[in-house]
């Protein structure tokens, strides 16, 4: 490897910016990042080029009102690329923007790292052959997908280098007690999607009055949104709460893979703007959203979505749980199950090393 080589890292989301902060400290001090991201990543070491996790948007909608604002910062770091030609850059998940931002970076002979593959699995199979064409190294974090890209895009390299989530909890993780009477709320990370969630999940405190609740907020924003007599909100401590709730209620999302990494039971909900939710349903090629699910092949945990997120359902699902130990139990041993494919703690140091090894040139026939 070349000494001191440069990367540049585009992260989108908060989730991108903990998960890309972990491998740019992994790499060490020997290389030097720039790009698009977020605190921790600047925190990392990271030159911080743009902020893009405040602009971090969900569903069609949403983006369609934000083209103009996202057409300017594509332009604006395709041309920070050209100018500083790193060795690669690492594209960090957030496919409605990398995969776009790849095809430009392959244009000008500039390597392209994919860490954490887009879900074409679920929703866009057909963009297989595109990544197959722009993307010189796919990191995965679930095992599945390398057999998934083999049959999809057999000339594509892909590593699977483990799941982000396993380093945190093997430090974090404590053995507690959990109160069976213990509700933990999770309606989501992002404004739109609190707004849509949140009041299904009041009613459903409604339909419990005999439990006790405690909801997880990202940000202040999120927290003012929850409000309830009964409810107790705090911010930043989503990961504590899993390791003692009898049963979390929870937006689809990353949450349910840190409830299953905490082995916290859950019931799922997703509720988005209609016509976001119409066409997800027409590109969707999956038959679960919870990833705990889509990794098993099967239904270990209940999902509502959309028309079927009512609370009295809801109500009726968590109450059935919280009532039955056995079935708490059954299912956190499930959970167990799918989190033992993720290969374990050292994702990072995994990825960082599958990322180095790729900016040396193979011994013949050129870049990919």
């Amino acid at each position: 490897m070349a000494s001191d080589p440069l990367i540049m890292f585009v992260a989108g989301e908060a989730s991108g910016d903990a998960n890309a902060a972990s491998v740019i400290r992994a790499l060490g001090p020997r290389v030097r990042t720039f790009g698009a991201g977020g605190p921790k990543m600047q925190a990392a070491g990271m030159e911080l080029t743009l902020d893009l996790t405040q602009h971090a948007v969900v569903g069609l909608v949403e983006v369609l009102k934000n083209y103009a604002k996202f057409r300017r910062i594509f332009n604006q770091l395709v041309a920070e690329a050209e100018k500083r030609r790193p060795a690669a850059v690492v594209l960090v998940d957030f496919p409605g923007f990398n995969l776009r931002f790849a095809a430009q970076l392959k244009k000008r002979g500039i390597k392209v790292i994919y860490y954490i593959s887009p879900q074409l699995w679920a929703w866009h199979a057909g963009r297989a052959k595109q990544i197959e064409r722009d993307v010189a190294l796919m990191l995965t974090i679930f095992p599945f997908e390398k057999a998934w890209y083999a049959a999809h895009s057999p000339r594509l390299p892909v590593e699977f280098v483990g799941h982000p989530m396993a380093d945190w909890f093997a430090v974090h993780s404590q053995s507690k007690i959990r109160n069976p009477e213990l509700v933990l709320l999770l309606p989501g990370s992002r404004e739109r999607e609190v707004a849509k969630i949140w009041p299904v999940m009041a009613k459903v405190m409604d339909a419990m009055p005999h439990m006790e609740f405690v909801a997880a907020a990202v940000n202040g924003q999120t927290a003012a949104m929850m409000r309830h007599p009964r409810l107790r909100v705090e911010i930043g401590t989503a990961r504590d709460w899993m390791q003692q709730a009898a049963l979390a209620i929870t937006a689809s999302g990353t949450a349910t893979m840190e409830c299953a990494f905490c082995r916290c039971p859950m019931v799922v909900v997703y509720k988005v703007n209609w016509l976001t939710y119409l066409v997800g349903r027409a590109l969707v090629k999956v038959n679960w959203l919870a990833m705990p699910n889509v990794i098993a092949g099967r239904a270990i945990v209940p999902e509502f979505i959309q028309h079927e997120a009512c609370p009295q359902r809801i109500a009726a699902a968590a109450t059935g749980l919280l009532g039955d130990e056995s079935k708490r139990m059954a299912m956190q041993r499930e959970l167990a199950s799918v989190i033992s494919t993720l290969g374990g703690a050292g994702a990072a140091d995994r990825t960082a090393r599958a990322i180095v090894t790729a900016l040396d040139p193979p011994p013949s026939g050129g870049d990919h």
